[in-house]
Order: C-alpha cells, then structure tokens, then sequence
C-alpha cells in the first residue's frame, strides 16, 4: 500500500507566532486555524499543524522540520534571514553559526522558531550517502 504524509503536528511555544514564522520564512501563503490548530500548508500538500496547548512548556521537546528548495528559493529565504538578523546555522547541533553548509552539493541553513524549540532547515539538495557529504 503506498504511503503520503498528510500531516504532522510540532508541539511549540506560540502556534501562531511559529507559523507565522515559518509562512513569512517561506513567503507561503497565511497559516490557517484548524481546530486547536495553526496549520502552515505545503507545496506537496503535507500540513504542519502547531500546537501550544498540548504539552506543558517546560515539557516541550525540541522538533526539526526541514524543506528541500530550489537555488532560487533558497536565495530568496536566506535573504529573509539576513534581512531579519536571524541567529543561522550550518549544521542540527548549532555548531557553525554564522554559516552555511554545502552537503552533496548543495546549501542548507537551519534556523529555530521564536520559541526556541522548532529547528527549520531548508536545503537545496536531497541528503544522500553520509559518507559523502561534501561538507565544505
């Protein structure tokens, strides 16, 4: 039977502010409530539901969405996190800040939500074999 993801729910701080985050990031289109709710729909059709209310602050663990981009869409999301003076990073564990990275070819940048708990990568080029990364 084949699979699609339909959606996926990341537990954050501020639902709305994470999605609005995200959606202004993206240059999408505005986040929409959906029951308890704030979805940011994708090109493919996958939604990412946020939701403050489930998890107790403290409790919230962190989450990593990433988006696979055109070189142009790349261009046009880093300049949003420039333009806006987003802390930015090279790598998951926020060890090159300051920094892209040019796996397999490629560019990826990963920023965090305004809560903190949300990694959001974005990157040009499907990962592929880890043993020939290309890291620069």
């Amino acid at each position: 039977m084949p699979n699609t993801l339909d959606h996926v729910i990341v537990h954050c701080h501020d639902q709305k502010a994470t999605a609005a985050f995200l959606s202004d990031l993206m240059d999408g289109p505005a986040p929409t409530d959906w029951g308890p709710f704030t979805q940011v729909q994708t090109a493919n059709g996958v939604g990412i539901d946020f939701l403050d209310s489930a998890v107790e602050p403290g409790a919230i663990n962190g989450s990593h969405v990433a988006f696979l981009v055109t070189d142009e869409e790349f261009d046009a999301i880093f300049d949003r996190i420039r333009k806006q003076s987003l802390r930015y990073w090279a790598d998951p564990f926020h060890q090159r800040e300051g920094e892209i990275n040019h796996r397999w070819g490629g560019r990826g940048v990963y920023v965090l939500d305004p809560g903190g708990t949300v990694a959001i990568e974005f990157m040009t080029v499907r990962y592929g074999d880890p043993e020939d990364a290309g890291e620069e």
